[in-house]
């Protein structure tokens, strides 16, 4: 068992292609800007390298400092364990990762782990409501996302909810487990690195909006990106986000204007564009495995 978390790289593996096949959403666009398209791609590559940056800026905050190369080996090589269903594999694989590599504890550095993944969506559904002010969203999904703002912060600013959390967590695995106690000042030095990734998949999102659709599209469409793809995560039940994610950017582009063939498809599209820049953080995680246990 002491190298378990590459199995679970197989078994992620797995599940993504059982995943694909159902949604039957490997299908390729008509794309009208190739260079449009490249740049998106170059964005939502930094995208993922941001989230490495961001893992490592959380370890190194609660007491976890590793070397850049292990946060990044952490993020690739555990990207696709989102598909497994349940979604808590998507927390547990990067912990895993820096678990094995440097001897901590799996449970703490799970809840490290889980922490970051709520700074996430808390930053996401941030700038998924300031897109859905300049789309004109509807009062269901302002009240959807400002309502799930509004529990997030109280988790990750109160020590009675965080307890109530642990507790939960506690009846589930039988364990006691607790989650990171952030200070002001951390939660503030580790936020930029949180927003400058979504940020860096904002743009990529928008500039494939461009590359697939004829017709020009306002800026706030790549704030619609953020908003799908928190709540994605944060339906717990369905591999990787798989049809909610989509299902959202259908509703955020027609609001924004375009029409709702052209949204579908590009909201099909959007999952292969993502999953591509999976594999290739995959291979990078690959890479940075190889260069810390040479080094």
């Amino acid at each position: 068992m002491r190298h378990w978390h590459k199995y679970l790289i197989y078994i992620s593996f797995l599940f993504l292609a059982i995943a694909l096949y159902r949604a039957d959403y490997l299908k390729i666009p008509e794309v009208h800007s190739s260079r449009v398209l490249a740049a998106s791609f170059l964005f939502l590559y930094a995208g993922f390298i941001g989230t490495a940056f961001a893992w490592h800026r959380m370890l190194s905050e609660t007491a976890y400092p590793v070397p850049i190369t292990d946060a990044v080996a952490g993020i690739g090589l555990s990207i696709f364990s989102k598909y497994i269903p349940g979604k808590v594999w998507m927390i547990i694989g990067r912990a895993a990762y820096i678990s094995h590599r440097r001897k901590g504890a799996l449970s703490e550095l799970s809840m490290i782990s889980l922490s970051a993944q709520l700074i996430t969506l808390w930053v996401g559904l941030i700038l998924g409501a300031i897109g859905l002010f300049f789309v004109h969203g509807s009062a269901i999904w302002w009240s959807l996302t400002l309502g799930l703002w509004v529990f997030l912060s109280i988790v990750l600013s109160s020590r009675s909810a965080q307890n109530k959390v642990e507790g939960v967590l506690k009846a589930l695995f039988r364990k006691e487990l607790r989650l990171p106690r952030l200070t002001v000042h951390s939660f503030l030095s580790i936020l930029p690195c949180f927003i400058i990734y979504w940020v860096f998949w904002s743009v990529g999102f928008y500039l494939l909006v461009l590359a697939l659709s004829p017709l020009s599209v306002p800026w706030a469409t790549a704030l619609g990106f953020p908003l799908a793809g928190s709540l994605g995560i944060m339906t717990v039940f369905t591999p990787g986000g798989l049809g909610t994610r989509e299902g959202v950017i259908v509703g955020y582009l027609v609001l924004a204007g375009l029409a709702a063939g052209d949204a579908a498809t590009i909201a099909v599209s959007a999952r292969l564009w993502f999953l591509l820049g999976e594999a290739l953080m995959f291979l990078t995680g690959l890479v940075a495995d190889a260069s810390s246990r040479n080094g």
